[in-house]
């Protein structure tokens, strides 16, 4: 019998060290070689992926793309993408023309969306302009709040009972509040928890995170009921790696979570058939809409998560999806918002109030504050 060994990388006689490895083929009749060879062979794989991990934190964060040089390829490729993605208020008027008369139906993510990303999810707050608008869009058409945080967070900070309400990245979904809904179609009582199950491991999942992340400076860890993020935003980046590897020797122990990757933060949720886009399905579905080619739903969000809920509009051929984002990105989304980070203040509000405005004053009253 033939077994492999490992060698691990040699410096050169230049003093450069080699990251070529290389496999050996030396006879052997021991177990323990085939041991070694699989302990070995399972390093090298895991350090792939902590650096595919590390690589992909990188690309995801907004710092790093606007290091970049820019150069005529990348300003060709942002023009490109603008083509594809053009402003949801420039493109406004043929929106509405799409439209045709439907119902439209409203589904907004809160984080970089509805608020700007700030160090501190707990400080993520809504400017009271965007709560009045949201507020005045509500009584248009059916408005649901679709997010990756708890339902009862992301109510402190909205605190509108008129809306409906998807936490957990869609695993709790609450209508609004009873004597608040405007829309008959909808049962006052609507709830749906389709990972209720998993409560008690998110809960024990939760605290392991807490207390294996607790030596990396700068770490958040959020409990959102039915999901868990580890928030990795103020953390330097040479901890990076270090920070995969905690969260990972964590989830090793649940084969039945799933680990995935936002702007700046983990998220862990039960691998189960359902996300934002399902979500979306649900609430179209009791409110009537299900089947209906009468309908017009518009998506807005910001992160990786809601892409679920860009690709089942194109899948059901209604409505569109508008990413926020000042940066190119491959999403399914038809138009695009500029990041609240990057863009006036205003811009969000401002096409929301629009979109009110098809069937009310809310564009121009909006307008009028903005020209105060």
């Amino acid at each position: 019998m033939v077994s492999f060994v490992v060698e691990k990388p040699q410096r050169m006689s230049n003093g450069v060290v080699s990251e070529t490895t290389r496999l050996s083929i030396i006879p052997n009749n021991s177990s323990s070689a085939q041991k070694t060879l699989l302990k070995n062979l399972e390093i090298i794989n895991g350090g792939q992926r902590v650096n595919a991990w590390v690589d992909s934190m990188r690309a995801s964060s907004p710092t790093h793309l606007k290091s970049l040089p820019s150069s005529v390829s990348s300003e060709k490729h942002l023009s490109s993408w603008i083509m594809q993605h053009p402003s949801a208020l420039e493109m406004f008027e043929k929106i509405t023309q799409a439209s045709g008369g439907k119902q439209i139906v409203m589904f907004l993510d809160y984080d970089g969306t509805l608020s700007p990303i700030v160090d501190d999810p707990d400080k993520a707050f809504m400017s009271s302009k965007m709560r009045r608008t949201v507020k005045k869009l509500a009584k248009c058409f059916p408005t649901a709040i679709v997010t990756g945080r708890c339902i009862d967070k992301v109510y402190n900070f909205v605190k509108l009972a008129e809306l409906y309400y998807a936490g957990s990245h869609g695993m709790d979904i609450k209508g609004p509040a009873k004597g608040f809904s405007r829309h008959k179609r909808v049962k006052q009582s609507l709830l749906y928890q389709p990972a209720s199950d998993y409560l008690p491991m998110i809960d024990e999942v939760y605290k392991q995170l807490l207390e294996k992340t607790k030596s990396t400076p700068g770490v958040i860890v959020e409990n959102h009921k039915f999901t868990a993020s580890v928030h990795f935003r103020c953390v330097e980046e040479k901890k990076w790696s270090e920070l995969v590897l905690q969260v990972r020797s964590v989830l090793e122990k649940y084969p039945t979570l799933k680990l995935s990757q936002g702007r700046k933060v983990f998220e862990i949720r039960p691998m189960i058939d359902w996300d934002k886009g399902k979500a979306l399905e649900f609430l179209l579905e009791s409110l009537g809409f299900g089947n209906s080619n009468n309908v017009f739903p518009v998506y807005i969000g910001d992160d990786r998560t809601d892409e679920d809920a860009f690709k089942m509009l194109r899948v059901r051929g209604e409505g569109f999806g508008i990413l926020v984002s000042k940066f190119p990105k491959d999403t399914d989304a038809s138009y695009s918002l500029q990041d609240p980070s990057e863009a006036s203040p205003h811009t969000r509000d401002e096409f929301l109030a629009t979109i009110g405005g098809v069937e009310t004053n809310a564009a121009k009253n909006m307008k009028g504050v903005y020209n105060k």
